[in-house]
């Protein structure tokens, strides 16, 4: 199977009633009063909203494109091998936490990985109803200045000291910054919404957390990079699903600006 810009095009829009359907099955349990919820084995936890979410978009998945695995975080066993080709990764429900909190910060994201890469990106915020696509095939040229100071997204539920000493850095070189709180693949969101510049991120994250916005990010033109190496963060890594410690730009003249900055802060705590 060739997969193109045409191809992406001709299944959108059921991949737009998926997300749909699973934000909809997502919103029935938020507004109930009580769900279940259980703490998976890594601790972090998983209620019944993912798991309705996911066997939506699984099933779905396999009826769109029946040839192309499908890899989700609820269903992962990291004995498996990677898939040969193409395959969807999906996280049912991004930003769990903040749907248990009922903060409104929790998205969708279906992403399609091939050659290490997010060719495709789809995430809808069952709050708002709100959908981001993204293609790599259709990779923008997006550059431009400053025209205030640095918009730094991080994360809402998970503000952590390495984040703190960063700001600290932008302070002591006198570089003016202003924050940008959001939970889940909403960070990466921001960036493509031109909400934010840059998404730092030193803490752990799998790969179904970021590829469908790094998909998203890409078409705008914006980039996300290793911090130890500056190279593209890729996928389908053998030796574990997490990420290393990464960095999202807006477009490639924030990336060009500060790129060397947050690696040399990065290679030093390390």
């Amino acid at each position: 199977m060739k997969i193109n810009q045409k191809f992406l095009e001709s299944i959108l829009e059921p991949l737009k009633q998926t997300s749909a359907s699973a934000s909809k099955a997502i919103m029935e349990v938020y507004k109930a009063e009580s769900f279940n919820t259980e703490i998976k084995s890594d601790g972090s936890p998983v209620t019944e909203a993912d798991n309705k979410a996911n066997d939506i978009i699984t099933i779905a998945l396999k009826e769109i494109t029946p040839s192309i695995p499908v890899v989700s975080e609820e269903t992962y066993n990291p004995d498996d091998k990677n898939p040969n080709g193409p395959y969807w990764l999906v996280d049912p429900l991004d930003g769990t936490r903040g749907f248990i909190n009922k903060d409104g910060n929790f998205t969708v994201n279906i992403a399609l990985i091939e050659n290490s890469k997010p060719i495709f990106g789809i995430i809808e915020a069952p709050v708002t109803s709100k959908v981001w696509v993204g293609s790599y095939f259709k990779n923008l040229d997006s550059s431009g200045g400053l025209n205030g100071p640095l918009r730094i997204v991080m994360s809402k539920n998970h503000q952590t000291d390495i984040d703190k000493k960063f700001l600290d850095l932008l302070a002591s070189k006198d570089i003016e910054y202003s924050l940008v709180a959001k939970g889940s693949s909403l960070k990466l969101c921001a960036l493509v919404d031109d909400e934010a510049d840059i998404y730092p991120r030193f803490g752990p994250t799998s790969e179904w957390d970021i590829a469908a916005g790094h998909a998203c990010l890409l078409q705008q033109g914006g980039r996300v990079c290793q911090m130890s190496s500056g190279e593209p963060l890729t996928y389908t890594k053998d030796e574990s699903i997490l990420n290393p410690a990464f960095v999202g730009f807006r477009n490639t003249y924030l990336k060009e600006r500060y790129l060397g900055l947050i690696s040399e802060f990065y290679k030093k705590l390390v």
